[in-house]
């Protein structure tokens, strides 16, 4: 029987920003390899930071799909990797918590949900391992699959990070990222993998 692929949905989460002073600035554009201090919300905890660096953009192929019950409306489409690593820098621990928040911006700029691959543990292209022992200054890896129609392109890898609406009379402007995510550009090749950090203020 085959998986299906599914569009992922965000998942609205979080409390109000506490060190919202110290995160990169809404709407930054970053290259792939930068890294930028961006909020994580916490299920039913509160909002922290992590070093996040978007460490290579990668444009895949249909055959690493085979064997999944596509969608009609996603046979045209061709998945993009976007690999990701993170620091905790806060004294949560983050362990098996999902923090690959990511929307893709195509070149229509306009922003497309992650696709998840039910696989059952057989696709190993772009896997997100739950990470054990996230304490602060331990790092881990993720990967985020987006699916572009094959006309089109991503032009960026855009974190925007959840929200919590209790609590907040603003939400935009309590949660700017999330309204404006930060932006890692694409690689003019998509597979141009990135080498080592650039720490962006």
């Amino acid at each position: 029987m085959k998986s299906p692929l599914i569009a992922a949905t965000l998942v609205v989460l979080g409390t109000l920003p506490t060190l919202a002073q110290d995160y990169q600035k809404a709407g930054s554009e970053l290259e792939v390899g930068d890294t930028a201090t961006v909020p994580h919300l916490v299920p039913k905890g509160p909002e922290v930071p992590i070093a996040l660096t978007v460490t290579a953009i990668e444009e895949g192929s249909m055959d690493d799909l085979k064997g999944f019950e596509i969608p009609a409306d996603l046979r045209n489409a061709r998945p993009i990797y976007v690999r990701y690593a993170y620091t905790n820098l806060s004294d949560e621990d983050l362990s098996a918590q999902q923090i690959g928040a990511f929307v893709a911006i195509d070149d229509r700029d306009q922003a497309q949900a992650p696709a998840l691959a039910m696989s059952g543990g057989t696709f190993t292209k772009c896997t997100t391992p739950p990470a054990a022992g996230l304490t602060k200054g331990k790092s881990a890896e993720g990967c985020v699959m987006f699916m572009i129609h094959a006309n089109g392109s991503l032009a960026a890898a855009a974190y925007q990070g959840h929200y919590r609406s209790e609590g907040s009379t603003n939400t935009e402007a309590d949660f700017p990222i999330y309204y404006n995510p930060v932006k890692w550009t694409a690689p003019t090749s998509a597979a141009m993998p990135s080498s080592g950090k650039r720490v962006v203020q």
